[in-house]
């Protein structure tokens, strides 16, 4: 049930390659789970129907509104590859970096992204503050899904960030550390099988 909800959300932007996509998530799932039993990605109790809508369909929330086509994407804080992976599956064309500061974490990402054979996909392993200023200027657009907004990563993400850049936020009802910044875009994409979502833009001026 869960696969026929985010197939059909799919559905809704006409992506090309529509069944191909679907195997490719359907592996990516099997890899996470995988990944999953030997380190703790994403909590365990979550079911393996369940991901197709709590973890991919929600990944990809976003597309509507912001267009991801050959972009520079950093994914701060990604986990277990999310929404990253997601992304990078819909826009092929996109250059996706995965950002965590667990080294075990990424050595699976890793994993995951060579056995997807994903090209132009690539994990850094840092705290985004700690970050060198080699990156300063370098992404068109940081996600972040499940990180708490902090201001000295703020800081660090406007710094990382090409003019014009944009941060995307991930929310659901607490939007304590958006508040931090100044104007802001707040899209509602709350559906029935995630619940509440936000996807809040901010643009680097």
């Amino acid at each position: 049930m869960q696969k026929e909800k985010f197939k059909s959300f799919l559905r809704e932007f006409n992506f090309p390659h529509y069944e191909e996509l679907l195997d490719s998530f359907q592996r990516f799932l099997d890899l996470l789970l995988e990944e999953n039993s030997k380190v703790n990605l994403i909590s365990r109790k979550t079911k393996p129907e369940d991901y197709w809508t709590t973890h991919f369909l929600d990944s990809i929330l976003p597309i509507r509104d912001i267009d991801f086509s050959n972009k520079k994407i950093l994914d701060f804080g990604t986990g277990g590859g999310l929404p990253g992976i997601p992304i990078k599956l819909l826009y092929p064309d996109s250059i996706v970096f995965l950002l965590d500061s667990k080294q075990k974490k990424i050595n699976s990402i890793k994993n995951i992204v060579k056995r997807l054979d994903l090209k132009e996909c690539f994990t850094i392993v840092s705290r985004l503050e700690e970050m060198e200023a080699d990156w300063n200027n370098f992404f068109d657009i940081i996600v972040c899904r499940s990180v708490k907004i902090l201001p000295k990563y703020k800081i660090k993400m406007f710094d990382l960030l090409k003019n014009d850049g944009k941060i995307i936020l991930y929310k659901s009802r607490k939007l304590d550390d958006v508040t931090q910044f100044g104007k802001v875009k707040i899209y509602d994409v709350s559906r029935p099988e995630i619940g509440e979502r936000k996807i809040i833009e901010i643009v680097k001026k």
